[in-house]
């Protein structure tokens, strides 16, 4: 029941693993607000998760406070991104927003949500193309200079309040094109200082690639392309071995506490791009599979969770539904384990194929769904449950090319930015009403206010209005789910909240600006 102040639920702490109730009577009828103070663990060893959620993923419908934190494809382009979304099963909205860069650029390779804006690393192909870091200012992307004199900046990631970028010297064969007349090698890691000014942190070890830049732990770790091997940043110009599975890696990711890597099983580097730059699909190596996801055990250790069938390659690792997720060549699959923690064996469950492409560039969980980029097609693709992918955009149409890719994605400003090859162009999707910080939250514990009202959604973090976005539904309509589907606490549609959650309360009412700052002023 409603107390006087619209006030429909209260909670105190809430237990690690979260909790189900019955959502109460009258809660999303129309206006809403959910609060909680929250404190995310400092170093994060998961994806850190959803607080609060009332949605049903069939359906669309419903709203979910959580955080986008993660490295689904190599990137780390989200660190602490809160955020408050709601649905009501709306159709996409897609955005175009440029290229970054001139005629040479043929790759948007990695994005992020730094300090406000959106940034864009590109590859470029030419006699003097240099990689790139881009930042768009309203229509506009601005150049943040040239970090390393190779051809390609492949990856990104915002780790304690910097920006970093991962450097390559990118062969074209992989993705049909010719090899850039710049041969300078890569395989730096900068840290970007402001203006057009970076810091080098050295370079990995017999390196002069960077396919995966990621944090765990507090720690920022790296993966070379075109070698094996996995690396921890101990102090500028010092990257630690840390072993490797056996075979090169192209992906990391935090699942459930543990680092994972996602496997290539391409022995021969030069072969194997030589053959994919002709259209031939170079076969696993193992008769029961390939690619492989392989867990890091600490110092050089690493233990097989498993080969997929019919793959070679694996391009990402995301968290939905609590479960991991992984994204395959040359099958265009998307498999889920099933016991992929314990000591056992793992189980990898097809949920099905992106249409008839190819390649899963891209996982990342957005709104409450799961979102897959794709090649040849540079497709976007909504996860829609059993083995059922929707089509929601293609980003990409250049003609007369052998493959198009969706080849970075991004929480941004409430939408979903992807970037593509070889045209280069940058996307937004927006499905349902998302307002998220356009950065980090710092470590340490915040209150978080997401409400809806009068054709908006806000959200509040200590007090203060940081986001808001366009409701896109009937102001006053039903965002509610069926009856039966219930309120979580403390976890949500992605997985559960890594940190700690007090205080929540629900209101069948926008609370006021000054209302959401005297509930942060009273439990500072």
């Amino acid at each position: 029941m409603a107390t006087d102040d619209g006030r429909v639920g209260t909670w105190g702490r809430i237990a690690r693993g979260g909790m189900s109730v019955a959502a109460p009577a009258g809660l999303g009828a129309g206006d809403m607000s959910v609060a909680a103070w929250v404190t995310p663990e400092d170093r994060p060893s998961t994806v850190i998760g959803d607080v609060a959620a009332w949605y049903d993923g069939t359906t669309r419908r419903g709203w979910i406070l959580g955080f986008e934190h993660g490295s689904p494809c190599g990137s780390h382009g989200n660190d602490r991104t809160p955020w408050f979304g709601l649905d009501a099963g709306l159709a996409p909205v897609v955005a175009a927003h440029g290229k970054p860069g001139g005629t040479s650029t043929v790759m948007v390779c990695s994005l992020a949500t730094f300090d406000g804006s959106v940034y864009a690393a590109t590859w470029e192909l030419g006699a003097s193309a240099l990689g790139h870091v881009y930042r768009l200012d309203g229509a506009e992307w601005i150049s943040c200079g040239v970090p390393w004199p190779c051809n390609a900046v492949t990856r990104l990631a915002v780790h304690n309040g910097s920006l970093y970028a991962g450097v390559s010297r990118l062969k074209g064969g992989g993705s049909g094109l010719d090899d850039s007349a710049n041969q300078e090698p890569g395989g730096h890691i900068l840290r970007y200082e402001g203006g057009e000014t970076w810091t080098d942190l050295g370079a990995l070890p017999g390196a002069d690639s960077v396919t995966a830049l990621v944090p765990f732990r507090g720690e920022l770790y790296a993966v070379p392309m075109y070698s094996q091997g996995l690396f921890r940043f101990d102090g500028p110009g010092r990257w630690a071995p840390c072993g490797t599975p056996g075979r090169r890696l192209l992906a990391l990711g935090a699942y459930d506490g543990a680092f994972y890597g996602a496997g290539n099983d391409h022995a021969d580097v030069e072969s194997a791009i030589a053959l994919t730059k002709a259209g031939v699909v170079v076969p696993a190596r193992e008769t029961v599979g390939g690619g492989g996801v392989f867990r890091w055990e600490g110092g050089d250790a690493w233990t097989s969770r498993g080969l997929q069938p019919d793959t070679t390659q694996l391009y990402s690792i995301e968290t939905y539904g609590g479960e991991m997720y992984i994204g395959t060549w040359p099958t265009g699959l998307v498999f889920r384990a099933q016991g992929v923690t314990g000591d056992g064996d793992a189980r990898w469950i097809s949920t099905g194929r992106l249409g008839d492409d190819t390649e899963v560039m891209n996982l990342q969980a957005y709104n409450g769904k799961l979102y897959a980029g794709s090649l040849p097609g540079a497709k976007v693709y909504r996860y829609d449950g059993d083995e059922a992918w929707a089509t929601v955009a293609t980003l990409d149409t250049t003609p007369d090319v052998l493959y198009r890719r969706a080849a970075s994605m991004v929480l941004h400003e409430g939408e979903l930015w992807v970037g593509t090859l070889p045209s280069a162009t940058v996307h937004s999707i927006r499905a349902g009403a998302v307002a998220s910080l356009a950065g980090s939250l710092a470590a340490g514990r915040h209150h978080l206010v997401g409400t809806r009202h009068a054709g908006t959604v806000t959200l509040y973090v200590d007090g203060r209005a940081v986001a808001v976005a366009p409701d896109g539904s009937d102001p006053a309509g039903a965002i509610a789910p069926s009856a039966d589907v219930p309120l979580v606490l403390g976890g949500g549609p992605r997985a559960p909240f890594e940190g700690e959650i007090a205080d929540v309360g629900l209101w069948n009412r926008a609370l006021s600006p000054d209302e959401v700052a005297g509930l942060a002023a009273a439990g500072a």
